[in-house]
């Protein structure tokens, strides 16, 4: 009898002993998933099945078969063991990710509201030892998708989360959690009207205010955040409207706490290992109010820098049809290197253009890159030089070229378009394209026989097909 207790009780030991193994490492947990075909987690799930990590990219392409390469949700739960201490969980994704701890009704993390696609966001939780309850929902909206999520117990001291670089991009750095401060002043001075703490002090307020207790002109806030880093050199990029500065440790890199219309502001750091404290304050004069705050290694190596002309009557452009807007190293968005980002409502110098005037060279505070013409409002840019060595030739009879490299275009009613090996009319015909066909357009027309023609790509054909002729067109953009 002894001998059966005994071993009941070794069995009890050895239950209760793999019951409390720490979550912090992480290993042995198994999330339950639910994966849905569409993005907001309704109805029965297309895939359930049990994942052993939230962290997967899946390029362009789908979770599961059955689900969706875009538009699809999912959702993850699990409920590991914790020692008792405060724990900071991470977050990477592309698009929306949300964390829960406990069931509780508002989520530690939240990228619903205020997308953060590429960027790690962090929140600090204290939980008592025992088991919890984690839940991660994720919504893909279309391009590529990725989400990972991992924590660590402060007490470890961690040094960050262990994601891999996305693509070519290096492993950006946590951006939260942060204490925000706002004044209904444009000093910091007083008493804050409102003291939370939010995942980044990236924000677009607009012509709005923080709160209804705020004012929409003559505000300021203030940001403080203590971040555990790798030894390394960072660079500090920031743009505001209107004022801002950064301060790391004490020391203030950023000083540009004036009026001013969205310039970025860049500065290198090199940090030591461990905790570093990080304050931004920011004040809003008039107008429209937003700050784009990131941080992260600094690159290798640098771009050539170009002075910043001076511009007073020079072509300059502005930001005005997205919020964020690649600068690309050539005039075109296929297989061309973003160089930088910049910001809706900043304005550049424009240096250059293409022969169609479709892209902008423009200076951002020294690194010289291309725009895409219809995300930016140009002013005095008529006598701006084409620059990418494309041919200013016009083509006698034929309609203005409107397609767009790297977008789709569409064959008007009536005829079909050939499809030819070359940009001319007896070179040998590889196929057509019905009217109604879509198409992805490849590279910048070429004039030939009295046509602009396009390289463009139609259902695994790629060849050459004219734009209209005498006036009318026969093509037209699709998107």
């Amino acid at each position: 009898m002894w001998r059966k207790s005994l071993f009941i009780a070794l069995i009890l030991v050895g239950i209760l002993g793999a019951a409390v193994i720490p979550a912090a490492a992480q290993s042995g947990i198994v999330w339950n998933a639910e994966y849905y075909n569409n993005a907001i987690l309704q109805g029965p799930p297309t895939v359930a099945r049990q994942d052993s990590a939230v962290s997967f990219n899946w390029g362009s392409g789908s979770p599961a078969s059955g689900v969706n390469a875009d538009n699809f949700s999912a959702r993850w739960g699990t409920d590991p063991f914790f020692q008792a201490g405060t724990y900071r969980f991470w977050v990477l994704g592309d698009d929306k990710i949300r964390v829960y701890v406990d069931f509780g009704f508002q989520a530690i993390i939240d990228t619903f509201a205020n997308p953060a696609v590429g960027q790690i966001v962090s929140a600090d939780v204290t939980l008592t030892q025992g088991v919890h309850h984690i839940q991660v929902d994720y919504q893909e909206a279309a391009g590529d998708a990725y989400v990972y999520v991992t924590w660590a117990n402060l007490a470890t001291n961690p040094t960050g989360p262990n994601f891999p670089p996305i693509g070519n991009n290096p492993l950006p750095i946590s951006s939260g959690p942060w204490t925000a401060q706002y004044y209904a002043n444009a000093t910091l001075s007083g008493t804050p009207t409102l003291i939370q703490t939010e995942t980044s002090p990236s924000r677009d307020w607009g012509s709005g205010s923080p709160v209804a207790s705020i004012p929409a002109d003559n505000w300021s806030a203030r940001w403080t955040s203590v971040q555990t880093l790798s030894a390394g050199t960072y660079q500090i990029n920031v743009a505001a409207d209107d004022g801002v500065r950064v301060t790391i440790d004490g020391v203030t890199y950023i000083s540009e706490f004036h009026g001013a219309t969205g310039q970025t502001y860049r500065a290198n750091v090199t940090l030591g290992a461990g905790q570093h404290s990080f304050l931004i304050e920011f004040y809003e004069a008039s107008g429209v109010a937003f700050l784009n705050y990131t941080f992260g290694p600094a690159a290798s190596t640098s771009p050539t820098l170009v002075p910043t002309p001076n511009c007073v009557g020079c072509a300059t452009a502005t930001v005005t049809g997205a919020f964020r807007l690649n600068v690309r190293n050539a005039p075109s968005a296929i297989n061309t290197q973003v160089l930088t980002k910049i910001n809706r409502n900043e304005t550049y110098a424009i240096v250059g253009r293409n022969a169609r005037g479709t892209w902008y060279q423009i200076n951002v505070n020294g690194i010289v890159g291309w725009v895409n013409a219809r995300y930016v409002t140009a002013n005095n840019a008529t006598n701006v030089p084409v620059t990418d060595g494309s041919s200013t030739t016009t083509c006698s009879g034929a309609p203005t070229p409107r397609l767009v490299v790297g977008r789709t275009g569409r064959v008007l009613p009536g005829l079909p378009n050939n499809i030819r090996q070359q940009p001319s009319a007896t070179s040998t015909r590889l196929g057509q394209i019905p009217p109604g066909g879509i198409f992805t357009v490849l590279s910048a027309p070429t004039c030939a026989s009295g046509y602009y023609w396009w390289q463009v790509n139609y259902n695994g054909i790629i060849g050459y097909t004219p734009e209209g002729a005498n006036g009318e067109y026969f093509l037209e953009p699709a998107s």
